[in-house]
């Protein structure tokens, strides 16, 4: 565009206007709103503290029950209410203490382990999910942004038109249907402007959901590096392998719940084992004339007869096993979701990628170099302004174009980084050859 301006004279600063704008100071960036989010972020604090809850329960589960202290007075005459009376009265003290049936102790605190296990995996998920949903939003937002600084730069071009016309109505070089038709290309313009803008609101309400009034602040619309991701997408081909996504913390969660359901059926089976219980008591004596007053000392052992079985346990046991196989049907379902999401999350990348780089590489040039043709025709009164103005919203709908392009490009990124399970860090160092 420069070679053509120089020959415009009087229009030339419109463009140059364009040329040497600079961008707002940037405050907000993707990194700083994902920790902010992290640090405002009550769902994965309190799916950790479940989890936590659930770990300590399990240790308490694998427990044995606590003894039972027995204190009593066992044969006491009812007539004389004496305790040297009758040979058989005692004052009793004792303890009873039930067994665990079978293993179900340790088995109860290793099904507990496990679905702590399971709540920590899903809070990790939330984590990932949470950066995920932060970084579509505020790509979201940045998208908006860049398209209205376009369409400010175009508007501040059409400005200068829109003065250019009217000096060369006033010299009667053209005919103020001329003008007219600058300036309703002007009002068209801040008609858009006016609602992209809502669209940015809109935009910075979605993202104050997760980190508050910051939302709202000067942000740094710049994509992120995200390097490793974007490297390891250019060596992909589709199908991605299921692999990728199989150490997931979503996945994780599911297989630990797979886990605690197939000790639920080992817990099942310890029902057809007896449950003992051991009582152990000591009678003290007051001496009779018919007694000496020797004490008592008694053991006892006790047992339940699971005999009954055909209602109880056997419907438990297959109750159990149906849920295992609930579970490991559900986890299969859940991979092969995460697989499939993966994949259109990639192709949809790697699609955006290559039109990308088309637009970079051929239509922005071929856009901008029409542009300038058709100016520098208007110029020298060998194009009219409608040309100009149809061929300047074909270069600024082409940088939109591109644009759009590329945070569509970063949302698949980000959606492909939460499927790798890939955390981004604050230090990471921003690519400018985007």
């Amino acid at each position: 565009m420069g070679y053509a301006l120089r020959a415009l004279g009087p229009l030339a600063p419109a463009l140059l206007v364009c040329a040497f704008a600079l961008p707002a100071q940037a405050q907000l960036s993707l990194e700083s709103a994902v920790q902010l989010a992290r640090e405002q972020d009550p769902q994965t604090a309190a799916a950790i503290a479940a989890a936590q809850a659930t770990a300590e329960t399990a240790v308490a589960d694998s427990q044995w029950g606590d003894p039972e202290l027995k204190l009593g007075i066992a044969n006491l005459p009812t007539d004389s209410f004496a305790f040297d009376d009758q040979p058989m009265t005692q004052k009793v003290i004792g303890i009873r203490q039930k067994l665990p049936r079978g293993a179900s102790a340790a088995l109860a605190g290793e099904r507990g382990a496990l679905a702590a296990e399971a709540g920590f995996a899903a809070a990790a998920d939330m984590a990932l999910a949470l950066e995920r949903d932060v970084g579509l939003a505020f790509l979201t937002l940045s998208e908006q942004l860049r398209v209205r600084e376009l369409l400010m730069e175009n508007r501040r071009w059409m400005q200068e038109l829109v003065g250019y016309n009217r000096a060369r109505l006033a010299s009667a070089q053209i005919q103020s249907q001329q003008l007219l038709q600058s300036q309703l290309a002007l009002a068209r313009l801040d008609d858009r402007i006016a609602e992209v803008d809502g669209e940015i609101n809109r935009a910075r309400g979605d993202l104050s959901r997760w980190i508050g009034n910051a939302a709202w602040q000067p942000l740094n619309p710049e994509p992120p590096a995200w390097r490793d991701t974007r490297d390891w997408l250019a060596a992909q081909t589709l199908p991605v392998p299921l692999a990728v996504v199989e150490p997931h913390p979503l996945i994780a969660a599911s297989s630990a719940q797979v886990a605690a359901e197939r000790v639920n059926v080992a817990l099942a089976e310890e029902a057809y084992k007896p449950q003992f219980g051991v009582d152990v008591s000591y009678g003290q004596r007051e001496r009779t004339p018919m007694s000496d007053g020797s004490d008592f000392a008694s053991v006892m052992v006790t047992f339940d007869l699971p005999l009954l079985r055909h209602n109880r346990q056997d419907r438990r046991v297959a109750a159990s096993r149906a849920r295992e196989s609930v579970g490991i049907l559900q986890r299969q379902n859940l991979l092969q979701q995460m697989h499939a999401q993966l994949n259109g999350a990639v192709a949809m990348a790697q699609t955006l990628q290559r039109r990308r780089a088309e637009y970079q590489g051929e239509l922005l040039a071929q856009a901008e170099a029409t542009a300038d043709a058709v100016l520098k025709g208007y110029a020298s009164n060998t194009a009219d302004l409608e040309a100009v103005i149809a061929a300047r919203m074909d270069a600024i709908e082409a940088q939109i174009s591109a644009a759009r392009l590329t945070y569509g490009y970063f949302r698949a990124v980000a959606r492909i980084r939460y499927f790798r399970a890939i955390e981004s860090h604050a230090s990471a160092t921003r690519d400018n050859s985007k």
